[in-house]
């Protein structure tokens, strides 16, 4: 902005005289043919001055070439009349605002270089080992010790309360019907007949049986069917569903598994036992001599020591009456895959099996956990859909071209 402001040219000479000349003022002769536009006539050339101050004289036009066919051309060195006013001078900075532009730039750079430094974290993938439904504890990393790269753009955005709660009572309220409705005064089971006169009972005015008025009658404003249905823009959705997944992240109650199959659970009970909290009990045998003691009777009997039991808790996804797990696959699979899966998993309360296109903000808040597979990650980030369109167009083989015939 500093070399821009200074590129303005400067006034040599104001172009209105700070003194009004009262008594004598220069008025240049105008004719129609000056105003009317651009012409080819001599007077084209003539510039005139909107100001009532008196111009420089080098500038001023002769009488001569006003009222004579004599055309002020190019000047004796071959160049064309200047069109710049001779009130106006123009200072020599381009070399001094190329260099201040160059360094502009150059801070520039080094102010972006060091606003995201490398370690923090938005531009660079999120690594997330990646955990195993076979093994005991699912929420832990498996003993492969792989990690999974979670796209930055997606599960690394920004928490915003606001974008949730619009998305949120965006999908609420798509899930109202909206067929409640009443009966109106033509619906009711009454005639139209008129219950009394209208004149002659000293009595009010009444019409038939189904007026609101009367008990048993239609209501006032009758309750009609209405679509609940709100918009909201795509992107929104869109940037909501990402601040969702971001928000698991963050709490850490996000897993990533390499496939939902690799349990092997052969029922529901299998599934509930892996999924839910459980409790180990290792029995640790001491070794002690027996004990001798009498009894009443005179007999000796032997007191045997018994074994230590160590209890340990298993953390998994949560006790049996605080299931909640949300499973992701991938819209690729096919239904035969996860067929499987989804008979094992259906009846136990707190579970639900979505693919990656049905799935909202709304359900990712819902449920405590959420559960991956490495595919629903690659559709997030968008790998998916680039590598079938890749193979989409590796199988198109090229329409062979007709050959075409000499006359």
């Amino acid at each position: 902005m500093k070399s821009a402001a200074r590129l303005i040219p400067s006034l040599s000479q104001p172009l209105r005289s700070s003194v009004r000349a009262s008594s004598a003022r220069t008025l240049l002769p105008l004719t129609r043919a000056n105003v009317a536009g651009p012409s080819s006539s001599s007077l084209s050339a003539t510039r005139l001055y909107a100001t009532t101050s008196i111009p420089p004289k080098s500038s001023l036009p002769s009488d001569a070439n006003i009222g004579g066919s004599e055309v002020a051309g190019p000047s004796a060195n071959g160049s064309e009349a200047e069109d710049v006013p001779s009130n106006l001078t123009f200072e020599e900075l381009e070399q001094e605002a190329d260099d201040e532009i160059t360094r502009a730039l150059a801070e520039e750079d080094a102010e972006l270089s060091s606003f995201f430094t490398p370690s923090s974290g938005r531009f660079e993938p999120v690594l997330l080992p990646i955990s195993s439904l076979a093994s005991p504890t699912p929420t832990l990393p498996s003993d492969a010790e792989l990690a999974i790269s979670l796209p930055p753009d997606v599960f690394a955005q920004p928490i915003r309360r606001d974008i949730l709660h619009r998305c949120v009572i965006w999908y609420l309220s798509t899930l109202r019907s909206g067929t409640k409705t009443t009966k109106t005064r033509s619906t009711v089971n009454y005639s139209g007949r008129k219950l009394r006169p209208q004149k002659g009972t000293g009595r009010a005015r009444l019409g038939d049986a189904s007026s609101g008025v009367l008990r048993g009658g239609a209501p006032i404003h009758p309750i009609k069917p209405k679509n609940w249905a709100q918009q909201l823009p795509r992107k929104v959705r869109e940037l909501g569903l990402k601040i969702a997944l971001s928000s698991k992240l963050s709490s850490g109650l996000l897993r990533v598994v390499q496939d939902l199959n690799e349990g092997s659970w052969t029922g529901t009970n299998d599934a509930r036992r892996a999924l839910c909290n459980g409790v180990v009990v290792n029995e640790t045998p001491v070794e002690l001599e027996p004990i001798l003691e009498a009894t009443e009777a005179g007999n000796e009997s032997t007191l045997r020591a018994e074994p230590e039991r160590d209890i340990q808790t298993i953390n998994r996804f949560g006790t049996p009456e605080d299931l909640s797990v949300l499973f992701l696959h991938s819209p690729a699979k096919s239904p035969e895959q996860l067929l499987e899966f989804h008979r094992v998993v259906r009846n136990i309360p707190g579970i639900e099996l979505m693919s990656t296109d049905e799935v909202e903000a709304y359900h990712v808040l819902k449920y405590k956990w959420l559960v991956m597979e490495g595919g629903a990650v690659d559709a997030f980030s968008g790998v998916e859909a680039w590598e079938e369109g890749a193979d989409y167009l590796h199988e198109v083989e090229p329409t062979e071209q007709p050959q075409s015939v000499a006359a």
